[in-house]
């Protein structure tokens, strides 16, 4: 004697995942890494432009004609006090990535762009410059009486200011991708009137669909796990969004139930 089989079959949930909640997900994880690599490379540039401000930028040797020549060091906050600043206006960018959109995130874009040319002017000076005496001795207060003989510039804080640029750069860049990537605004932004169109629109489609499922199954009426089972569409797809619609319906005063023809 044969045991009973269980004639359900085993496998996956068989319902489908609407094709607009996938979308969805798929383009806020992207939306995710990107804020990502945002916050990575703002925080890189951030961290490059404070470290350079604390840096020995330059070395001055003066001399009074009394005693040895004495040797004063030149910071990178006495070079250019902007550095430190430019680095919280950095952070800053982080937290507006994160809460912007549209043309508010391009604008922020702009602004961490332009922090990072303001930093790089600078380094290019240290970098490219070729007498810097005058300079590191007004940065630093030389006293009057020492004269300012001698100067020594270090390569490495200019080095590290260009690599902050470039990682402040690379983060408006990623940006600018994420306001170009970012959907119109949702339904609750909204006109009651388009979302009322829109609710009718949901309403009618779905009766027909039920309409279509209910001759299915009354043609056969043995199969109802088969495919015409799985074809009909969840009522619970949309239904925080459906019960925002229905609310801003019924407070204009129209049934969203009733179509254009029962009215």
């Amino acid at each position: 004697m044969s045991e009973p089989t269980d004639p359900t079959p085993a496998g996956p949930d068989p319902t489908p995942v609407p094709a607009s909640t996938s979308a969805a997900a798929s383009a806020r994880a992207g939306r995710g890494r990107r804020l990502g690599i945002i916050a990575l490379l703002l925080g890189l540039a951030a961290v490059a432009f404070w470290s350079a401000s604390r840096m020995t930028w330059a070395e001055l040797i003066g001399a009074d004609g009394l005693a040895p020549p004495r040797t004063f060091t030149v910071k990178g906050s006495d070079w250019t006090p902007l550095l430190t600043p430019l680095a919280l206006v950095l952070l800053a960018g982080i937290a507006a990535a994160a809460s912007l959109r549209g043309w508010a995130l391009r604008l922020t874009a702009i602004v961490v762009a332009a922090v990072a040319v303001l930093g790089l002017l600078p380094a290019l000076t240290l970098l490219t410059g070729d007498d810097h005496t005058s300079y590191a001795a007004d940065v630093i207060d030389l006293p009057n009486r020492y004269q300012a003989v001698q100067v020594d510039t270090s390569v490495l804080p200019g080095l590290i200011v260009c690599l902050g640029t470039a990682c402040a750069v690379l983060g408006a860049v990623v940006m600018l991708q994420i306001a170009s990537r970012d959907a119109p605004m949702s339904s609750k932004y909204k006109s009651p009137a388009a979302r009322r169109a829109e609710l009718e629109e949901q309403v009618f489609a779905q009766r027909a669909a039920e309409k279509k499922a209910a001759t299915t199954a009354s043609a056969d009426p043995e199969d109802e796990s088969g495919p015409a089972a799985e074809s009909v569409p969840s009522a619970e797809t949309d239904s925080g969004n459906n019960e925002r619609l229905l609310w801003d319906a019924l407070d204009t005063g129209d049934d969203p139930t009733i179509g254009p023809a029962d009215r």
